[in-house]
């Protein structure tokens, strides 16, 4: 594990942004979920997981609720696809109407212990908010939505609104604290700290508890898509596979086969060189992780494992 001090500055600009409204808005949402949405407020969020019906992920998605309206954040330029996914399930007599405002809309992040404090800086409440929860504030003459979000070393959140004013939000946030990192350096401190990425830990190979989103998921709110596989795993306690941190001291790559005892028993979704030490995710068959004792290889060089993500 690696800890960083301060608060880092990230476009996420990449990240899918639907605007939803209609009265049934959380319904619809509910029933295709894995979340329980339903008493979901205004100012509230959740982080829920839409599925197949297998149970495998689609994208994991974060809500911002308001009085008429759902924000609704996916993975990487994922929007179009979450955006037409969700309209091939809306019944005649659902009210549900959604634009995609995903290339309108610029997603500062803001992470690390400091995270709050810069936000405090700025003028921007946040603070106080719990895991997902949210509120409207103007910063340089902007309004900007504010999320607290999935964290990095001890905080996280998430900022947007309209494309045009970018620059401008991002530059007040530097002066008040943050530093600004490249996508690849927040790729790398992400790995580095476990956080799984869409397209990488968060595909259609895996269910959300093998990807540790016990969190994402309700166990007693009923039916929704691919209900019946993931609470089956659950009630039986057994997983086929992990997702675990990993460390190498020789270079390691996404794709790369993790071998036990000579057999293949996962693969690495992400790794990042950090100095001289390499940083990975990857899944692992849960038998091969029993035994503390099991030496795990990416070819011929040793891995270490960090923790499984529990």
């Amino acid at each position: 594990m690696m800890n960083y001090e301060g608060a880092l500055l990230a476009d996420r600009s990449d990240l899918g942004v639907l605007q939803i409204t209609g009265a049934t808005r959380l319904d619809l949402l509910n029933r295709m979920s894995t979340q329980d949405l339903r008493s979901l407020q205004a100012g509230m969020g959740a982080a829920t997981v839409l599925t197949t019906d297998i149970g495998r992920i689609i994208d994991r998605l974060l809500l911002s609720v308001d009085t008429d309206s759902v924000t609704v954040i996916t993975g990487e330029n994922n929007g179009d696809n979450i955006a037409r996914y969700l309209l091939r399930f809306v019944f005649f007599n659902d009210d549900f109407q959604l634009v995609d405002q995903s290339v309108a809309t610029f997603v500062w992040a803001i992470y690390g212990p400091e995270s709050a404090t810069v936000l405090a800086a700025a003028n921007l409440p946040g603070s106080d908010l719990p895991r997902y929860h949210w509120r409207s504030a103007t910063i340089d003459g902007t309004v900007v939505s504010i999320q607290r979000t999935d964290p990095i070393d001890g905080d996280g959140f998430l900022i947007w609104g309209p494309l045009e004013h970018q620059a401008a939000v991002g530059t007040a946030l530097q002066q008040a604290g943050s530093e600004l990192i490249s996508a690849e350096t927040f790729d790398a401190i992400r790995i580095a700290t476990g956080m799984p990425r869409f397209g990488r830990e968060l595909t259609g190979e895996y269910i959300p508890l093998e990807a540790n989103l016990w969190d994402d998921v309700s166990f007693s709110k009923g039916c929704y898509t691919g209900q019946e596989i993931i609470a089956r795993m659950e009630s039986r306690g057994r997983l086929a596979k992990k997702l675990v941190q990993l460390r190498a001291d020789e270079p390691v790559a996404a794709g790369d086969n993790i071998s036990a005892e000579g057999k293949r028993v996962g693969s690495i979704t992400s790794a990042a060189r950090i100095e001289s030490i390499t940083y990975a995710l990857g899944y692992v068959k849960t038998n091969a992780l029993s035994d503390p004792d099991t030496r795990l290889f990416a070819g011929e060089t040793p891995l270490t494992l960090i923790s499984e993500l529990h």
